[in-house]
C-alpha cells in the first residue's frame, strides 16, 4: 500500500503580472516502509514540493493522499492534526528552542499532541540515547554544536511515532563529518522504528543510500 501518492500536482507562484510554474502535473507514488530521494538544483522546487506534503502550503492543481490522509483538501485545523500524528518533519535549519534543554525540545511536539509530561520525556530519552546525545540532555542549543542539534532536531520529528519522514536537505547546514554521523543516524532511525522516508537534496552521495530516487527537473520528476 502507498504512503504516498501524488496525482497532477501543480504550484504556481505570481509576482505582479508574472507567473512562474514550479512544479507542473507531477506525480509520484511511494510505497510503504520505503526510503525515497528527490534531488534537484536549487529553485527547482524540492522544498516546494516537501511542503505541499506536509500542508505547509496550498497546492494550485491536483491530489496529494498521505497517510491516508487527503491532505488536498483539507483545512487548517485538519492539517494540524495530520502534520502532529503521521508526519516527522526534518529541516536544513534545527529550529530548536533556545530556552530548553536538548531533551525538552525532543518532548515538545509530544506534549503538545496531548501525552502527559512524564510519558513524553521517557520517549525524549528513548530517542536521545538512539542519536548519541544522552550526555547532552540537560544542554541547551546554545552550548551544543550544529551536529549536535541536527542529531537532536532528528529525534524531535520521532517523537510522535510518525509513518512519513519528511526531510528537507537535514545536512545543508553541515560539514561532510557531521553531514556523515547525521546521515547514518536518519537512516538507522527510519530503518530501526520502520519509517518511510521522504528526503530532498542536492547531496549525490546521500541520494545513493536509499531505495528510490528521483530528479526534479521543469516542474516534472524523473526516475533515476
Amino acid at each position: 500500500m502507498d504512503i504516498l501518492d501524488i496525482k497532477s500536482l501543480k504550484k504556481v507562484y505570481s509576482t505582479g503580472a508574472e507567473s512562474l510554474t514550479i512544479l507542473h502535473d507531477l506525480d509520484l507514488s511511494i510505497p510503504g516502509g520505503m526510503s525515497t530521494v528527490i534531488t534537484g538544483e536549487s529553485g527547482s522546487g524540492k522544498s516546494t514540493l516537501l511542503n505541499l506534503i506536509g500542508g505547509l502550503d496550498s497546492l494550485d492543481g491536483g491530489e496529494i493522499f498521505s497517510c491516508g490522509y487527503p491532505v488536498h483538501t483539507m483545512n487548517e485545523k485538519q492539517l494540524t492534526e495530520y502534520r502532529r500524528k503521521s508526519i516527522g518533519l526534518v529541516f536544513q535549519s534545527h529550529y530548536l528552542l533556545k530556552d530548553f534543554t536538548a531533551l525538552e525540545n525532543i518532548a515538545i511536539p509530544a506534549r503538545i499532541a496531548g501525552k502527559d509530561k512524564i510519558k513524553a520525556l521517557a520517549k525524549a530519552e528513548e530517542l536521545i540515547e538512539k542519536v548519541g546525545l544522552a550526555d547532552r540532555k540537560e544542554h541547551y542549543p546554545s552550548r551544543m554544536s550544529g551536529g549536535e542539534r541536527q542529531r537532536i532536531a532528528l529525534a524531535r520529528a520521532l517523537v510522535n511515532d510518525p509513518e512519513l519522514i519528511l526531510a528537507d536537505e537535514p545536512t545543508g547546514n553541515l560539514d561532510e563529518k557531521n553531514s556523515r554521523i547525521v546521515e547514518d543516524i536518519l537512516f538507522s532511525l527510519v530503518e530501526e522504528y520502520g519509517k518511510s522516508l521522504l528526503l530532498v537534496t542536492h547531496n549525490l552521495i546521500l541520494a545513493e543510500r536509499v531505495d528510490r530516487a528521483y530528479h526534479l527537473t521543469g516542474g516534472v520528476l524523473e526516475e533515476k
